[in-house]
């Protein structure tokens, strides 16, 4: 059908848009128009941009809306669990344990006297000292000490030397293993050098390590760390303390009781007149009486709190100043307190089996 101006009529219009809604639209339509041509503009007016920054926003913000954890910084890297520590406080990491690759080597020289190949080292200050040498007939291999302990004060005590008390202030080295500090009587071989054999002693520097044999010196500010390779046996030396230890796991070990806590032992009982008994390595034993075949002194003692201890020192049997050796054993209960019981005495050319013991547990 057509009206009367040959047209079709208009369509009747359907439930759609208002006329509101429309003009919304249109509105938003021409607004995106404007936002396109603004991008547009601008990347077109960088001449930097290629458009890879527009890319790079909009990957982050994608990464950033699928995965809210990587807003958060990375965590720092674990340290190693298998990274070396300190023995004790204060020594070399790791120092216990295999000699440091950059470990550098001693000169060395040959004793006139001894036939030794031998070797010697002082810190910067002076303080702390070393010798080294092949081991002698004996084992002795040497010592290290810190000359401000040799007093009577020493933190580490001292040993009495008939009335007077003189301070430990060295650790002798003897079959790979570092001993208990004791006193010195005379000079050490880094006080005798340079005069003997030409030989100068080095200064071993701060942050650096060094080694003779199976011995490593690691030299830092705030001590200096010396240990065996072959045992793990060594000592750290300070202005303010020195103390072993005994491999990378920590600190000399000391005899238990059976519970798990250190329990001290003591060379028999004390009896009239006598020296050095009833007390825990003594540099000087003597029975009292006329028992002047159990006078010994400068003893140093060796595996002290095991089932038998050893020490080195001198005698007057059968003149005074001769060579003799102590072992103490058969550990028991003795005036109330652990006690090695026996004791055998005797010079060079003798041996344990040979020598007489005797029952130094007066009390029982």
């Amino acid at each position: 059908m057509t009206n009367q101006n040959g047209y079709p009529p208009p369509q009747q219009a359907g439930p759609g848009l208002t006329t509101t809604a429309k003009v919304l639209l249109a509105g938003l339509a021409v607004l995106a128009v404007l936002a396109l041509v603004s991008v547009i503009a601008v990347i077109v007016t960088d001449p930097e941009s290629d458009g890879s920054s527009t890319a790079a926003v909009t990957t982050t913000v994608e990464a950033t809306t699928q995965n809210p954890a990587a807003e958060k910084a990375p965590e720092p890297d674990a340290q190693p669990a298998d990274s070396p520590t300190p023995p004790v406080a204060g020594a070399f990491p790791g120092a216990g344990g295999a000699r440091p690759a950059g470990a550098e080597p001693l000169p060395t020289y040959v004793g006139r006297y001894s036939g030794l190949e031998s070797a010697h080292l002082l810190t910067p200050t002076g303080n702390i000292g070393c010798d080294f040498q092949t081991a002698d007939d004996k084992g002795s291999q040497g010592l290290c000490g810190i000359v401000s302990f040799n007093t009577p004060s020493s933190p580490l005590g001292c040993v009495q030397r008939h009335r007077d008390c003189k301070g430990k202030w060295v650790f002798p080295f003897e079959n790979d293993r570092v001993s208990q500090p004791t006193d010195s009587s005379g000079t050490t071989g880094w006080m005798n050098q340079p005069a003997n054999d030409g030989y100068a002693v080095p200064v071993v520097e701060y942050g650096k390590q060094y080694y003779f044999k199976d011995w490593v010196i690691a030299s830092e500010l705030n001590g200096l760390t010396v240990w065996n390779t072959a045992t793990g046996s060594g000592v750290f030396l300070s202005r303010e303390k020195a103390e072993r230890f005994d491999g990378p796991g920590g600190a000399d070990p000391a005899p238990e009781n059976g519970s798990g806590t250190a329990e001290a032992i003591v060379l028999g009982s004390a009896a009239d007149n006598s020296r050095g008994f009833g007390t825990a390595q003594p540099s000087e034993i003597h029975s009292g009486g006329s028992g002047s075949s159990t006078y010994a002194y400068d003893l140093t003692w060796q595996d002290w709190g095991s089932d038998r201890a050893t020490a080195t020192g001198l005698g007057y049997s059968p003149v005074d100043g001769v060579p003799v050796t102590v072992v103490a054993f058969e550990p028991g209960q003795c005036g109330g307190q652990r006690a090695y019981t026996k004791v055998a005495y005797y010079g060079e050319g003798e041996s344990f089996e040979s020598a007489s013991t005797l029952n130094v547990c007066w009390e029982r």
